[in-house]
């Protein structure tokens, strides 16, 4: 009886041990290298990491990225979370948690989770960290991760969603004008322009949009989440366009504008 107790008190002490090393300890807080964009790190780690994850909220001028759909399995449990990555005032990446889900993989339900348990959440912490210095210390990944984001519609909607009119243009003139988009969307209109743009001459302009709520075009319309494109063409194929087509094009950014209702609006020169 005396052997059975203490394998039992021994088994609890083990377990009490690794739920407490999975959500106990705190992550130290790392450096962020001084003078370095944070959102290409946020953005590369993520992409790699995370790629199903979805941005929620980004404050790009106060280096503060909320996500959901961060995603981990605490042995055989899925887990699901929202995480925001921000620097603090002395300059250290600090990351944090919030609105925990859990997996019932008999039902397929979510439900409101209080803890981690097996799921290593420092470790997670850590790895992200460690990404995101790898990729701000490394020039070469930077670049690269910084022209994936910017090249990223629905980033860059997110980041320019709460700007002020003042903050939306120093946006657009210091780090989105020249981006290549690819969208996909319906046409509203096809005509004859013949202007010039930045020393090139188009001949068509097409008018389409992209619904950023893909299952609901009105709720994304009411909502203002809608881009609105004037896209400036010389594919002669465009005039034979109807209001039923859908087109993806892969555009530069000329100019971009707020909509009244939040929606934005990009006049984009096509890739020809």
């Amino acid at each position: 009886m005396a052997k059975k107790s203490f394998f039992w008190a021994a088994i609890f002490v083990i377990v009490a041990l690794v739920l407490g090393s999975c959500v106990s300890a705190s992550v130290v807080k790392q450096a962020y290298p001084t003078g370095v964009e944070l959102y290409p790190a946020v953005y590369g780690t993520f992409s790699e990491m995370y790629p199903n994850a979805k941005y929620t909220s980004i404050d790009f001028y106060n280096n503060t990225y909320t996500l959901t759909g961060i995603t981990g399995m605490a042995l055989t449990t899925p887990l699901s979370y929202d995480m925001t990555v921000r620097l603090t005032g002395s300059g250290e990446i600090d990351i944090s948690y919030a609105n925990l889900y859990q997996k019932d993989t008999t039902t397929g339900r979510w439900s409101k989770a209080e803890a981690f348990g097996f799921y290593n959440y420092n470790k997670a912490v850590s790895d992200i960290t460690s990404k995101m210095l790898s990729i701000a210390n490394d020039s070469a990944a930077l670049a690269r991760a910084e022209k994936a984001a910017m090249a990223d519609i629905i980033f860059v909607y997110t980041i320019m969603e709460k700007f002020t009119d003042l903050a939306f243009k120093d946006f657009i003139q210091k780090y989105a004008k020249g981006s290549v988009f690819v969208l996909e969307g319906p046409v509203s209109d096809v005509k004859e322009y013949g202007k010039e743009i930045d020393g090139n001459t188009y001949k068509y302009l097409v008018t389409m949009n992209k619904n950023l709520i893909e299952d609901d075009a009105l709720l994304s319309v009411l909502t203002g989440k809608t881009i609105y494109c004037r896209l400036y063409t010389n594919r002669d194929d465009v005039i034979r366009l109807s209001k039923t087509s859908v087109m993806k094009v892969s555009a530069k950014l000329v100019s971009a504008f707020k909509g009244s209702s939040g929606s934005l609006i990009l006049d984009l020169a096509a890739s020809e």
